[in-house]
């Protein structure tokens, strides 16, 4: 087995650049969002450091909370191959972060910790992710230290062994660190609205001046996406991490999955400059849109990001995707996926 290098990719959102999503009701349309850069699942990101506070996985358990105060947090991740998209099971995903005063668990007052938390195992745990590529982990909205923004580290690892070594598999990866960040949006929500955080208050650092977020180039790839719907009670963040490994297919109970979307003929096709792709979403699903060359390689994720019923359509701009489709026949593929199963539909796409 190659050596495993990682890929991180910030899982739900919407697009912009040369693709639009919008959703379209049975009167008129309107532009549903474009304010993200393009989605890949499938992009290699930077090694991001994992700071002075990191330490091998060691707590297997979904609540990492230990009835810490805070805003209440569910992160939700998913790990996928980048050879096809499909999910890697059994996949060890580790997580540590600091508590509503910035502080570290398992540490002094070292390396900047500001509180001695050397006896406590708060925000520490791993899980293992199922034939699904998931995992999850019941937690707090972070809070901050000077010079940083909001952020969670993570790591991942292949044939971990809990109490054992961590290289497990041939050739495996030891540990590919990053970080998750937090919109300067949600974070200023929280710090400003939750009784909690109000006393420290907002956190001036954000994704636009923190040092390391900057350097890592593909830095939008490591933000976090929120569903806000519980908030303040509660709110959930989502995740998805790629690795440079195929894979797991899971069961597709219908391959066309024609009683939960449709993916209809993009037009005009063939087509020399831009082109629409409509849908209809029947439920409610996670919607991942992919585009493949004639020898199956996927060039290009044209959306990613949970939509409910309604018809959409995405605006694919050939001429401002790049060097990535010259002329020739591409495969577009629709994935639903559903609690009921995981769904497919492909259609022919034809650039002059």
């Amino acid at each position: 087995m190659k050596r495993k290098s990682f890929l991180i990719k910030a899982g739900v959102g919407l697009i912009s650049g040369p693709f639009i999503l919008r959703s379209l009701d049975r009167h008129n349309s309107s532009i549903l969002a474009a304010q993200q850069p393009p989605v890949f699942n499938c992009v290699l990101l930077p090694h991001q450091t994992g700071g002075p506070f990191y330490l091998d996985p060691e707590y297997d358990r979904r609540d990492i909370t230990e009835d810490l105060p805070g805003l209440p947090m569910r992160l939700r991740i998913q790990v996928l191959g980048i050879e096809n998209c499909e999910p890697v099971p059994n996949a060890i995903i580790n997580v540590w972060h600091c508590d509503v005063r910035g502080g570290y668990s398992e540490f002094g007052m070292v390396a900047g910790n500001p509180v001695n938390a050397a006896d406590e195992t708060w925000l520490r745990g791993y899980q293992s992710t199922d034939a699904h590529g998931r995992c999850e982990f019941d937690t707090i909205f972070p809070g901050w230290y000077p010079g940083r923004a909001t952020h969670i580290h993570f790591d991942a690892h292949i044939g971990f062994v809990p109490g054992g070594p961590i290289n497990q598999t041939p050739n495996a990866s030891s540990t590919s660190m990053s970080q998750m960040y937090f919109p300067n949006n949600i974070k200023s929500q929280v710090y400003n609205t939750i009784e909690v955080y109000q006393d420290k208050g907002d956190n001036p650092t954000g994704t636009h001046n923190d040092g390391i977020f900057l350097s890592s180039g593909s830095s939008n790839d490591l933000m976090l996406v929120f569903d806000d719907s519980d908030f303040p009670n509660s709110i959930t963040a989502d995740f998805t991490i790629g690795l440079d490994m195929a894979g797991t297919p899971v069961g597709v109970k219908d391959i066309k999955g024609s009683s939960y979307f449709q993916l209809h003929p993009n037009y005009p096709n063939p087509f020399s400059d831009t082109t629409t792709i409509p849908f209809t979403m029947m439920t409610t699903g996670m919607v991942t849109l992919s585009v493949f060359n004639g020898t199956g390689e996927l060039v290009s994720q044209l959306a990613h990001r949970r939509l409910t019923e309604g018809d959409y359509s995405v605006t694919f701009d050939r001429q401002q995707a790049g060097d990535a489709f010259p002329a020739g026949t591409y495969i577009l593929e629709m994935m639903v996926q559903h609690p009921d199963g995981r769904f497919r539909q492909s259609r022919k796409m034809l650039i002059q």
